[in-house]
């Protein structure tokens, strides 16, 4: 079997090597470290006529993204932002998304996406939990968005020219925040996870210079929604090397047709797709060469099936890397890569990325054997800083580590739980909670069923996944709160009470947070410790008739 690892490849590349699983963790650090501002800068000075942006309002050089991303860091700068200080991104995207972005890390600052989309009150308190001193916008946008000072970004209106162009050269602290992103949170409320400007610069660096050989020549498809943190390095990764970024315009990622054309007219070298939509992509490009730019495919998110892994492989003549890891670790902790005819390891998300522990541990804290479940820590350089605002999630969730030299190392509970192969392998085999993935996008059971509950007609819910593994849906369950309401079976399209659930809902959680189906029920099934039965809790006959 051929599979390539980095750190722990066979010496020939070729053949299975069986290893204990010491060495496999990285307890260094790295020598140098620097932050995205400065990588950036430095790419704006090497290669300005290089083509850097791609987007749907047209085509930017390294010299004139440079030119906008320093002009709106000054601005930023002269409203009084300073490092710490976090600017909400609330754009589609677009052009503009990309500028603002830079530009609030070239300001010193850190930035926290607020999708347009978002229904107004999570908007709200995502700003107001990342204390968002400014929020940068569409043109035509008042004075105040969201109950926040508000900027128009109009890239089209200002000019373009002047020392205010001239870098920057600030002297950004790498421990410093760079970004905050929101995830689903199993209280009922999303929690901002906080990275680091070192943290990402070292995730890009890694890719750039170890794992792809990325730079002039390459290009990345931006088409993940900002607030799922794949998207960070979607973006990022060409702009600090050379490479090009290619924008999909707004819900472009909806239409594989439309993906399929840029990836072709734009030559993309690589991609990152959840499993799903690397389906649904090697189904529409079959016959043709669509997909032949390619270099580097990176799935993730979902589980690799061995159909859609052999349909990759038929169809494919490039690397497909595998990963794994929590937007609080920086987007990755373990990888695996596949080259040629390399054969796929049932369940595996890899082995540790550089400068990453994971350690597979008991409800002591103690390491499981080898083959043994246990639950997944992750430590190492790349953790996040914890929860803004949080400070007891943080204390929850980012614990003690007691394998590290010295005091005041922690590690984070991811949640998942995972065991070792003989091999050296690690494999996923589930949660320990009732977090779950959506099209890729994580999100806890309990803020579903939360926002359902505020609903004034709705006593109790619960929700569960579709057993469709192809495409697995949010299925609701309630018991009205006893005004008389029979239950009336099936909703979600059908149902005046499921409509009028799942509209109050979409009012309150991101569209893919909202059920599809919503059945209502006399009585939720329990478990005999009291607790619901999710098990129990089956996808109803007419669940077709719902929500996409």
């Amino acid at each position: 079997m051929n599979v390539r690892v980095d750190g722990a490849a066979p010496p020939d590349g070729s053949t299975d090597q069986v290893i204990t699983l010491d060495g496999l963790n990285d307890p260094s650090l790295p020598a140098v470290t620097t932050t995205v501002p400065d990588l950036f800068t430095a790419q704006v000075r090497a290669t300005p006529d290089e083509t850097a942006l791609v987007a749907p309002e047209g085509r930017l050089t390294y010299r004139e993204l440079g030119v906008r991303v320093f002009q709106l860091a000054r601005v930023l700068r002269a409203r009084g932002l300073r490092p710490e200080d976090v600017v909400g991104i609330r754009l589609v995207r677009g052009a503009e998304m990309v500028v603002s972005l830079l530009a609030a890390m070239v300001a010193g600052a850190a930035f926290v996406p607020v999708e347009p989309s978002w229904p107004e009150q999570r908007r709200r308190r995502v700003l107001d939990d990342a204390r968002a001193r400014l929020v940068l916008t569409g043109r035509g946008a008042p004075a105040t968005v969201d109950g926040v000072s508000a900027l128009a970004v109009d890239l089209a209106a200002w000019a373009w020219d002047g020392e205010s162009a001239e870098p920057l050269d600030l002297a950004i602290p790498g421990a410093g925040l760079a970004y905050v992103m929101f995830t689903s949170g199993s209280t009922g409320a999303p929690k901002g996870a906080m990275i680091r400007h070192e943290a990402i610069a070292e995730r890009l660096r890694w890719q750039v210079e170890d794992l792809f050989g990325f730079g002039v020549g390459d290009a990345s498809l931006f088409k993940a929604p900002l607030s799922f943190d794949i998207s960070i390095n979607e973006v990022l990764l060409p702009l600090v090397c050379g490479a090009r970024l290619v924008v999909a315009e707004p819900a472009g990622e909806l239409d594989p047709g439309y993906l399929l054309d840029l990836i072709e007219d734009e030559r993309i070298t690589f991609v990152y797709l959840v499993s799903s939509m690397l389906d649904i992509l090697l189904e529409a490009a079959e016959g043709t060469s669509s997909l032949a730019s390619l270099k580097h495919v990176w799935c993730g998110g979902e589980v690799l099936t061995p159909a859609l892994f052999a349909r990759f492989r038929a169809q494919l003549g490039v690397a497909m890397y595998h990963g794994y890891g929590p937007a609080e670790t920086t987007i990755g902790v373990s990888h695996v890569i596949y080259r040629d005819d390399a054969e796929r390891l049932a369940a595996s998300i890899g082995r540790p990325n550089p400068y990453t522990q994971l350690h597979v541990l008991d409800d002591t804290l103690a390491p499981v054997a080898a083959g043994e479940t246990g639950e997944l820590y992750v430590a190492g350089f790349l953790l996040g800083r914890g929860y803004v605002r949080n400070g007891a999630l943080t204390a929850g969730r980012f614990v003690a580590n007691p394998f590290a030299a010295g005091g005041g190392a922690r590690m984070y509970r991811t949640g998942d739980l995972a065991r070792w192969s003989a091999a050296g392998w690690l494999e996923f085999v589930g949660r320990a909670d009732n977090q779950v993935k959506i099209r890729g996008m994580r999100l806890e059971l309990e803020e579903v069923e939360a926002a359902l509950a505020t609903h004034p007609r709705v006593r109790r819910a619960a929700v569960v996944v579709s057993r469709d593994t192809a495409a697995p849906r949010l299925l609701a369950f309630v018991v009205t709160a006893g005004d008389g309401i029979a239950a009336d079976g099936v909703a979600g399209g059908s149902g005046a009470l499921g409509d009028e659930v799942l509209a109050w809902c979409a009012e309150q959680l991101p569209q893919y947070m909202v059920p599809s189906v919503l059945t209502v029920l006399d009585t939720l099934p329990v478990t005999a410790g009291g607790k619901v039965d999710r098990r129990a809790l089956t996808q109803p006959p007419a669940a077709s008739g719902g929500r996409p």
